[in-house]
């Protein structure tokens, strides 16, 4: 065979040979592309069980990183982003919230630990509204009237405000707290019965400890509400419901 024929069927034989090849890195390509969407979802799944836990169902989670196949592998993560507008604050429902969790250590399939946590938290005046109206007396609250100027809340009581409660957000301990600076009733003093329950509703209700060991740091009174900062430090991961 002269080598003439042997270079032609040499070059004939190329096409295939590139189309093999293309075959078997397009082949590789979708494996390795599957594997990363798997492991992609395996960890947001991962992770929404965590944001349920911590912030109730309905979280938006952003994982920050690089490949998901390689955080899966390492069972680390550098930082995770949760968003949610459903959220609770101790009790305090309907709370929105946007969290950072950064240094997220996976050690097991139902737990793990994250080295630090930053939390912003936006409270509306209805939030409050039915933080307050869980006091089971015979005014309802009507309405919530935030004061910035003041610093304070006005609850409205009864059917065109009846009573007025002020209360005054505070930080102690971590933990966001109201308390009662006055209440009236008709323009005058509120009964101390009524004064202690609405007291006692309010301290229960935000004595509740914050998940993943959460302070509050910073607190700022708008025209719709509370905007509350929190911080943690080292903290394991939920492994079970926390948010009730």
């Amino acid at each position: 065979m002269s080598r003439s024929l042997t270079r032609a069927t040499a070059l004939r034989s190329l096409p295939r040979r590139h189309r093999a090849v293309t075959t078997v890195a397009l082949a590789l390509l979708l494996t390795v592309t599957g594997a990363e969407l798997t492991a992609r979802t395996l960890l947001h799944d991962r992770l929404a069980t965590v944001a349920g836990r911590v912030l109730g169902r309905g979280s938006d989670i952003r994982i920050d990183g690089g490949p998901a196949l390689l955080d899966l592998w390492e069972r680390h993560l550098d930082a995770v982003t949760i968003r949610s507008d459903h959220a609770r604050l101790g009790r305090i429902p309907d709370v929105a919230v946007r969290a950072r969790l950064d240094d997220i250590r996976l050690n097991g399939r139902h737990s793990g630990t994250v080295a630090r946590t930053h939390a912003e938290v936006a409270v509306p005046a209805a939030s409050l509204q039915a933080l307050a109206a869980a006091s089971g007396g015979r005014l309802p609250v009507t309405g919530v009237r935030p004061d910035p100027e003041d610093g304070t809340l006005t609850l409205d009581l009864g059917q065109g405000g009846l009573a007025q409660v002020t209360l005054r957000p505070g930080l102690k301990d971590g933990r966001l707290t109201l308390a009662v600076d006055s209440a009236e009733v008709l323009g005058g003093p509120a009964p101390a019965a009524l004064v202690d329950r609405i007291r006692g509703t309010l301290s229960d209700r935000t004595g509740a400890a914050y998940p993943l060991g959460l302070k509050a740091t910073a607190l700022d009174i708008t025209e719709s509400g509370l905007d509350v900062t929190l911080a943690g430090g080292h903290a394991r991961l939920p492994t079970r419901n926390t948010t009730s």
